[in-house]
């Protein structure tokens, strides 16, 4: 299987250049040749591609026929994530959920992007506590919500991803928080209490 492997890698070379000559305003012609290079491992060449790619639609207006279909912006973000592009991938799946937000994977790589944002070493503690209180919220969106028991996925390493990602975050972010509203009723009664007694 190997001897054929790099005639394989070549005719898919052949076949993107020839469908970029073809269209070069195909978006889809260069998340190919990103995922490519990619695996490639000329990331810095794959992040240009996904560049322009997203350059060819991510400003036009949902429903547009130059938009790539759902599945496959769900793909680009994948790729986003890989090369660390993580503004991106929120772009991108902002633009998704406006399109259609009952869709368990967009949930999944929403609590996926702000995982990999809250794991960056230079994050303060409250900033990661943060992202990772919002990535456990979209994960458990993904896989244990509504949405999952409503339409399900037949996606294993998606739920199995999920989860360890949530087992993460509670061995580090508390699950529940005192309400700040709590506190300020509970002075409010003391300042009452305190006016009154002045009154009297």
């Amino acid at each position: 299987m190997e001897i054929f492997e790099p005639e394989a890698e070549q005719k898919c070379e052949e076949f993107l250049q020839q469908a970029q000559q073809v269209d070069p305003n195909h978006p889809e012609v260069y998340q190919l040749l990103a995922s490519v290079r990619l695996s490639q491992q000329r990331n810095e060449e794959a992040a240009s591609m996904l560049n322009k790619s997203m350059e060819l639609w991510i400003h036009k207006e949902i429903g547009d026929a130059s938009i790539p279909i759902y599945d496959t912006r769900l793909s680009l973000v994948k790729l986003l994530l890989e090369l660390g592009m993580f503004e991106h991938a929120f772009t991108v799946l902002e633009n998704l959920q406006k399109e259609n937000d009952e869709v368990v994977d967009l949930w999944y790589l929403y609590g996926w992007t702000y995982y990999c944002l809250g794991d960056d070493e230079e994050r303060t503690q409250e900033e990661k506590f943060a992202l990772w209180a919002d990535a456990r919220d979209c994960l458990e969106t993904a896989v244990k919500g509504v949405l999952y028991n409503m339409i399900g996925s037949d996606d294993d390493a998606m739920f199995e991803h999920s989860n360890e990602l949530i087992a993460t975050i509670n061995q580090i972010v508390p699950t529940s928080v005192e309400e700040p509203e709590e506190e300020i009723d509970e002075n409010f009664e003391i300042e009452s209490e305190d006016e009154d007694a002045m009154e009297e």
